[in-house]
């Protein structure tokens, strides 16, 4: 639990220290930060020659992958304690009962491409994570269904982030910031898609 704390912490540490961050230091951003918004600005500053990609994906890494594994970790520890209630203090507001309850369905329903889609989506990974972990979805199946989503999310962000340099370029502020609107859209898009209506299995189960 401390571990999932801590990196809530650093997350939010990133967003005061990027005015001085991304520059500089922008792999040091992405590893304290290892998000989609920053990733496609971290495209852009590569467009831009400011940095240079091998930085950032080993930057990224830790906290992408490890920091996503530690909720699958705590849905694990917790997975009994979930079935029958909201967990208290400080656990119940890292692993909320009714929003894993709904991830739990999902999964049960759509399968662990439910996990790899997440990674491309506005969608909370951590949740899903955790999700997975007290549902009791294999070690292996999660690791590598999360691991691909992780690394196609981190391509595609930073591949999206390097043409909107190339707008840049080409068609000034405007036409990017139009570009980053689209995109962010597209991933909201994808994560309401994603969650869709109430598994009908479950709907069966309560209405049963």
């Amino acid at each position: 639990m401390a571990l999932a704390v801590a990196r809530a912490v650093v997350s939010g540490l990133a967003l005061l220290l990027a005015p001085f961050l991304y520059r500089e230091h922008a792999a040091g951003l992405v590893l304290m930060r290892p998000t989609k918004e920053v990733f496609l600005f971290s495209g852009f500053l590569l467009r831009r020659g400011d940095v240079t990609l091998p930085p950032i994906v080993l930057a990224a890494l830790p906290i992408l992958l490890g920091g996503v594994w530690i909720f699958f970790g705590l849905g694990r520890s917790y997975r009994h304690d979930l079935e029958d209630a909201e967990l208290p203090g400080l656990a119940g507001r890292v692993l909320p009962k009714p929003r894993l309850d709904r991830l739990r369905a999902l999964l049960e329903e759509r399968g662990t491409r439910v996990v790899f889609l997440g990674r491309l989506a506005a969608f909370p990974s951590s949740l899903m994570a955790a999700a997975a972990g007290s549902a009791g979805l294999p070690w292996k199946e999660f690791l590598v269904a999360d691991t691909a989503g992780a690394l196609t999310s981190l391509a595609v962000a930073v591949t999206l982030g390097y043409g909107l340099g190339e707008a840049y370029e080409s068609g000034g502020i405007w036409l990017t910031g139009l570009g980053a609107l689209v995109l962010v859209g597209l991933a909201v898009l994808v994560g309401r898609r994603l969650m869709g209506p109430p598994p009908q299995r479950s709907s069966r189960r309560s209405s049963s």
